[in-house]
C-alpha cells in the first residue's frame, strides 16, 4: 500500500532503496521525528543487516524488520492519522510488535488502542545524547577522566592528521573498516556490513566524516549524518588502536559545523564495554525506548 487510500488492504512492503530518500526524509522532517533509526542514512545502511522493508501511506511510512521477528515493525513515522491507518491495517491481518517507541509513541498506542499492547522498557536501546559544547570544552571535574582518556589517545602517536571523508579517500576508510573487522570479530558488534554500505554510498546518503592518520598511517575513520542541522548522528567509528577512540570522537566533536548542538551516539545494545564507554563520556540525556507487543 503505497498511495492507496484503502488502508483496510494488507500492507505491501518493498526494499529500502536510494530512490526513496527524498520521500522518507520529507516525512521524517515534516513531523519532527529525530530518532536516528528513522533517518534515511540509517535505514539504508542497515537494510541488509536488519532486513528492512518499507511501506508508505500518504504522509507516513512504516518499516518491517525481518531480523526482529515475523511481525516486527518500527513504530510508524509521520502524520498521526496516517500512522493510525497503517496500524489498523496491520491489526487486521496479524499481531504486530512495535520497536523504537519513544514515550510519546507509547502514549499514542495507549490512547488509540487501550489495553491492546503490553509495553517493555528496552534499556539496551536507550539513545545517548551528548551536548556538543561540553564534549569539546571538557570543563570541570565531571570530565576529568574523559580528558585523561583523550590525552592518552592523542599521545599514542607523535603526529596526527585529519582530512574530510570524500569520494576521493573513501577506499581508505573501507580498508580501515576491513582491518577493524578482522581485529574485532568477536566483540558483539554487528555493524560492519552496515558501515561498509554507508561508506560505499557516502555521497548519496549525505554523510559527513573524518579520516585519521597516525604517524603517516591510516588509523581511523568516523562518520555520521545530520538528523537536523542541530543534531548529528554519529553512526560509525572505527579505530584500529582502541586506545585512541576517545581522541577520535573528541576531534569529531571539535570539527563539526558550528550549528551542531547535540550529538546522538545511538544505543549500547547491552554490550558491557560499549555501555561503559558511552556512560564515561557523560551524556546529557538518555532517550527512553520501549517495545510494544500486541496482547
Amino acid at each position: 500500500m503505497n498511495n492507496d487510500n484503502n488502508a483496510a488492504q494488507p500492507l505491501v512492503f518493498t526494499p529500502v532503496s536510494l530512490s526513496q530518500k527524498e520521500r522518507i526524509e520529507a516525512i521524517r522532517k515534516a513531523y519532527g521525528n529525530t530518532l536516528y533509526v528513522y533517518t534515511f542514512a540509517s535505514l539504508f545502511a542497515w537494510k541488509e543487516s536488519e532486513q528492512y522493508e518499507i511501506c508508505f501511506y500518504n504522509n507516513a511510512f512504516i518499516i518491517k524488520s525481518g531480523t526482529a521477528g515475523k511481525n516486527a515493525y518500527l513504530f510508524p513515522c509521520g502524520a498521526d492519522s496516517d500512522k493510525k491507518q497503517l496500524i489498523d491495517s496491520l491489526l487486521a491481518y496479524n499481531e504486530p510488535d512495535f520497536y523504537s517507541l519513544t514515550d510519546e509513541d507509547k502514549c499514542f498506542l495507549e490512547n488509540e488502542y487501550p489495553n491492546r499492547f503490553a509495553f517493555e522498557e528496552f534499556r539496551d536501546e536507550f539513545i545517548y545524547l551528548y551536548d556538543r559544547k561540553s564534549q569539546v570544552e571538557l570543563k570541570g571535574k565531571t570530565f576529568k577522566n574523559l580528558r585523561h582518556n583523550i590525552n592518552s589517545g592523542r599521545s599514542m602517536a607523535k603526529e596526527w592528521s585529519t582530512e574530510a571523508l570524500t569520494e576521493a579517500n573513501i577506499e581508505r576508510a573501507l580498508t580501515i573498516n576491513s582491518k577493524w573487522a578482522e581485529k574485532n570479530s568477536d566483540n558483539g558488534l554487528a555493524d560492519i556490513t552496515a558501515a561498509q554500505c554507508a561508506l560505499e554510498n557516502f555521497s548519496q546518503l549525505s554523510l559527513w566524516g573524518l579520516l585519521f592518520r597516525a604517524d603517516g598511517e591510516d588509523a581511523a575513520y568516523i562518520a555520521g549524518s545530520f538528523i537536523t542541522p542541530e543534531i548529528f548522528d554519529l553512526c560509525f567509528c572505527k579505530v584500529l588502536n582502541k586506545g585512541c577512540d576517545y581522541f577520535v570522537r573528541w576531534t569529531l566533536c571539535a570539527n563539526l559545523p558550528a550549528e551542531v548542538k547535540t550529538i546522538d551516539c545511538e544505543e549500547d545494545l547491552g554490550i558491557e564495554g560499549l555501555r561503559i564507554n558511552k556512560l564515561s563520556r557523560q551524556p546529557k540525556e538518555l532517550v527512553r525506548i520501549w517495545k510494544g507487543s500486541y496482547n
